[in-house]
């Protein structure tokens, strides 16, 4: 037989207190079962391990171990009930997100920064500059539980909700001829060499889309999946890239970004496996919502000139 936590629970308040009767009301029980399980606990360990006596009792050399060993096991199932329960909350354990392109800089710091605050104990895995086909395809092979992302989204076993729309600019190297003009439209990279996204990227189907409209093929240098590494070719003067918004956050030097009129925007959304039941992601879903929204809104307030920023 093995020791009943129960009991074990029973024989320290009595060990203690020094006595049955004060234990028995610490404990809210009668002083007789408390005996009785004191008496049961001994027979099942086959020691004995009080001193009784008509005033009190007094622990003997197996009761003082027991006394040691048995608050520390207490303190640990206390401890094991109460993360048990904040994991099945969704408030302890592990959390795995991933971001795409320029969201990895505008919003993933902030993400880790507040979710530390209002989820202690949760803690985040993160993954950065992943194309939108990537992250459902991680989230559908469960390597991510929540996805930052661009819609559309190719399948319904994604669910998503747009939080945030945002423009597209340009980032030209510092000695772009068209950093002379005072407006830019999307026909003035017609005759440009450019660096883009790669093909399949939601921000370059739609960019796409407004120069098939306007009945333009313009020439691209380069294409790359990483937003830091689209800007930094732009800073070593390869050629101009049109970015989402939230990229003017990610300073590398050597890179002006400029408002573009008739530019199309672009949709952020939050999404995640449809009818996934997770508390964890359940709880996070509206708090990275909020977040989301919220560098979203003072993106715009700092994009309200034409020159957005000048590293």
């Amino acid at each position: 037989m093995s020791i009943d936590s129960r009991q074990l629970r029973y024989f320290v308040a009595v060990a203690e207190e020094q006595h049955f009767g004060r234990a028995a009301v610490r404990l809210r029980m009668a002083q007789p079962p408390l005996s009785q399980q004191i008496r049961q606990l001994e027979r099942t360990l086959g020691t004995e391990l009080l001193t009784r006596t008509t005033r009190k009792v007094e622990l003997n050399p197996a009761g003082e171990l027991l006394l040691e060993r048995g608050r520390r096991i207490l303190e640990e199932l206390q401890a094991l009930e109460s993360d048990v329960k904040r994991v099945g909350d969704g408030l302890q354990g592990t959390l795995r997100l991933g971001f795409t392109g320029a969201a990895t800089y505008g919003i993933m710091p902030r993400v880790v920064r507040e979710s530390s605050r209002a989820f202690e104990g949760l803690a985040l895995a993160v993954s950065g500059e992943l194309l939108t086909p990537q992250l459902v395809e991680d989230l559908l092979d469960f390597r991510i539980d929540i996805a930052v992302l661009r819609p559309p989204v190719s399948t319904t076993d994604i669910a998503h909700v747009v939080v945030a729309r945002e423009r597209i600019v340009a980032a030209l190297p510092t000695n772009s001829r068209l950093l002379e003009q005072a407006q830019l439209t999307m026909a003035d990279f017609h005759d440009q060499v450019l660096v883009g996204y790669p093909e399949n990227s939601t921000t370059a189907q739609i960019i796409a889309a407004r120069w098939l409209q306007q009945g333009a093929r313009p020439l691209f240098a380069q294409r790359v999946s990483e937003t830091s590494t689209l800007l930094s070719l732009v800073a070593a003067g390869v050629g101009i890239a049109l970015v989402p918004e939230s990229a003017t956050s990610l300073n590398l030097g050597g890179t002006v970004f400029r408002r573009i009129e008739d530019a199309p925007e672009v949709e952020l959304a939050i999404g995640w496996r449809a009818g996934d039941q997770s508390k964890a992601v359940q709880r996070f879903l509206p708090f990275l919502e909020g977040v989301v929204r919220d560098v979203q809104a003072h993106a715009v307030e700092r994009s309200s000139s034409a020159t957005i920023h000048i590293p």
